[in-house]
């Protein structure tokens, strides 16, 4: 009987080391592959970083604990750093600096995937196949355009969630994502920083100005504006959380637990 046991654990120790071969290897082959991407973007690499991962906490950010970005890709799109790197096993992250920061954060996810487990964000409605939530629902209520409409249906299934904090705006995509995937994934972070420029900018940042003449849209001043200057159809009160969500979609007050 003791040989017989012996053997079993051979057998069993012999296992786990191959399949541990077999998870370097994979991981080894996937950053190979991630550096000669890196190289045909002009794009630097990096095997992995400890400090970039302090930029942002939302997101897929906020479902992993103490992690390290791997086969990290460093870069510039139009002039502003970008970002792609993997957490782990958990997902692929592309990170877009935005030339303007804003407060109001905007998650658009795909139906199906956990709601954000942040507290201060709150659920305004369905545009497609996507969920979308905010910390503003006044300020996401006016982002979500026809533009936004169609940027939801069409953007690709690998961009499970987008979203925004103050300087960046990101994307995160399935650990298994490849070069194709990354390549979408760069016009896709693009295309939803394009479409977010028409939230409120951090104050600091425009001293003085209380619109930006390229956006067509008004902002949220520091004062509660005159109703004169306000949206046709809209009461005086200041940019915010509000209930009366346009028709068809549900808003979630002041409650992350349950929806309405």
């Amino acid at each position: 009987m003791v040989p017989f046991w012996f053997t079993l654990s051979a057998l069993c120790f012999v296992g786990a080391a191959v399949l541990l071969w077999f998870d370097y290897d994979r991981r080894r082959g996937h950053g190979r592959r991630r550096k000669s991407w890196a190289r045909s973007h002009g794009f630097d690499y990096e095997p992995e970083s400890t400090e970039i991962l302090s930029k942002w906490s939302r997101g897929v950010m906020s479902t992993v604990g103490d992690v390290t970005a791997r086969n990290v890709v460093l870069g510039q799109i139009r002039g502003e750093a970008v970002f792609i790197f993997d957490l782990d096993d958990v997902a692929t992250v592309i990170a877009l600096h935005r030339k303007v920061g804003t407060n109001v954060v905007v998650d658009l996810r795909l139906k199906g995937l956990k709601e954000p487990r942040e507290n201060d964000i709150w659920l305004l409605g369905a545009i497609g196949p996507r969920m979308v939530y905010s910390t503003n629902l006044d300020a996401a209520r006016r982002a979500c355009d026809r533009r936004m409409v169609t940027f939801a249906h069409t953007a690709p299934d690998s961009a499970e969630i987008m979203w925004n904090e103050q300087h960046w705006t990101l994307i995160s995509m399935p650990i298994s994502s490849g070069r194709s995937q990354w390549d979408d994934g760069l016009r896709t972070v693009r295309q939803f920083n394009d479409l977010l420029r028409v939230l409120p900018p951090i104050s600091a940042e425009l001293p003085g100005a209380t619109r930006r003449p390229d956006a067509g849209r008004p902002l949220a001043p520091s004062a509660p504006a005159p109703p004169a200057e306000l949206p046709p159809g809209r009461s005086g009160q200041p940019s915010g959380l509000r209930t009366d969500a346009p028709h068809g979609v549900r808003v979630r007050r002041g409650s992350r637990t349950g929806r309405q």
